[in-house]
């Protein structure tokens, strides 16, 4: 059997592993049975779908969600060449590794956040962009961190969402990632492959 993992779920497990508070099977069920969508995951969805259609607000708003983007935001902001593409590696004879990079150039990998605190260490102990470097053989891969003010301001039924600051992190392939990626693969296949079964889970 081919066990499929993606690429975030990999950071959900280290957060799982380092959770005193969550049993093995709590994130067992959390990583295979899905998770509750919480207002917080449905802004991050809609803010996704914001950017892959060029900005199309009138969208964000049909789920919900409303953007205001400060005037005082520095940076540049790259919306790729190719977005929202998804991508099977057979990492190893019984593991696939799905990723879907929000979007792509000829020379880098660029994935969006939105979150109410900017924590760079979180994002740069990841192994999203370790994966998604190794997959696509790149040798640059930027986050575009944008952090709002709130989802609490809720206006003729739409969530509105100030985007207060940006952020940008870089990061490159050093010469144990594919080694540390394959490790870690590893673990949380075999993981899976104790867990799903228990909990009733074929694929």
């Amino acid at each position: 059997m081919i066990i499929r993992l993606s690429a975030t779920m990999l950071d959900s497990y280290l957060w799982g592993m380092s959770n005193d508070d969550m049993t093995s099977e709590e994130l067992a069920k959390e990583l295979f049975l899905g998770k509750t969508q919480t207002i917080a995951m449905k802004c991050g969805t809609a803010f996704h779908s914001l950017l892959e259609h060029d900005f199309d607000y009138e969208l964000a708003r049909s789920q919900g969600f409303n953007f205001l983007f400060s005037d005082q935001l520095d940076g540049t902001v790259e919306l790729g060449e190719v977005r929202e593409k998804k991508y099977v590696t057979r990492i190893f004879d019984d593991v696939d590794l799905v990723s879907k990079i929000d979007a792509e150039t000829r020379t880098k990998i660029i994935d969006h956040k939105l979150t109410a605190v900017f924590d760079p260490e979180k994002y740069m102990d990841a192994y999203q962009w370790r994966v998604y470097l190794l997959e696509r053989q790149c040798n640059t891969f930027k986050y575009q961190v944008f952090e709002h003010s709130g989802l609490e301001k809720i206006v003729d039924g739409v969530t509105e969402v100030k985007i207060k600051s940006y952020h940008e992190l870089h990061q490159h392939p050093y010469s144990t990632l594919e080694s540390d990626v394959k490790a870690l693969v590893r673990e949380v296949a075999d993981f899976a492959k104790y867990w799903k079964p228990k909990l009733g889970v074929t694929a």
